[in-house]
């Protein structure tokens, strides 16, 4: 996320900002719908890596819980790329968003705003994911039990994916109504 910040904010800033006339190449919410995209390839992502893993451990008779997969740990590089590329994208706008248009007599609540929102989302993350466990298991196919060489990841992160992509649909009705409170026209201001 660090290395992808820099280089959003030295070369993809300078590039589009030729393109669009905005002193911030985007705008918050372009920024926070790339993210959102780019999230949609991460779970894409995670679930091909993980279909090829379930392919070789079905290759390779593996059921056993500390059997280790004959796979490099960078089967999982492209995917946290990604991920830091989607986070430089989403959440900087998302925490720019909140500072930004929020009144002026509510600037450091909006950091609070930013803060709270990403501490409800990791509890709604663990709750969605114990209830996808809990639903599976009931139902005989385990998506997610503790043998991780006898779960299905893959559908989780097709779920997750969805789930992105749904989020997306709403994220594209809401902001288009959405009205900028102050967009700055240059970069001096």
């Amino acid at each position: 996320m660090l290395v992808s910040i820099v280089i959003y904010d030295r070369y993809f800033v300078p590039l589009v900002r030729r393109y669009t006339k905005n002193p911030r190449g985007v705008t918050i919410l372009q920024r926070m719908g790339i993210g959102i995209v780019l999230h949609i390839m991460v779970m894409l992502t995670a679930f091909l890596m993980e279909r090829k893993r379930l392919q070789v451990i079905k290759d390779n008779g593996i059921t056993g819980k500390s059997v280790i997969v004959p796979l490099p740990i960078f089967i999982l590089l492209p995917q946290y790329v990604l991920m830091g590329v989607s986070a430089s994208f989403f959440l900087v706008a998302n925490l720019e968003f909140f500072y930004d248009q929020a009144p002026e007599s509510m600037k450091s609540i909006g950091t609070s705003y930013y803060t709270s929102s990403l501490g409800i989302g990791q509890f709604l993350g663990s709750f969605l994911l114990k209830t996808v466990a809990n639903i599976t298991e009931r139902r005989g196919t385990g998506w997610i039990l503790d043998n991780i060489n006898l779960s299905h990841l893959d559908y989780y992160y097709a779920f997750l994916g969805i789930l992105s992509f749904l989020n997306l649909m709403l994220f594209l009705v809401f902001t288009k109504w959405y009205v900028y409170k102050v967009e700055p026209e240059s970069e001096e201001e």
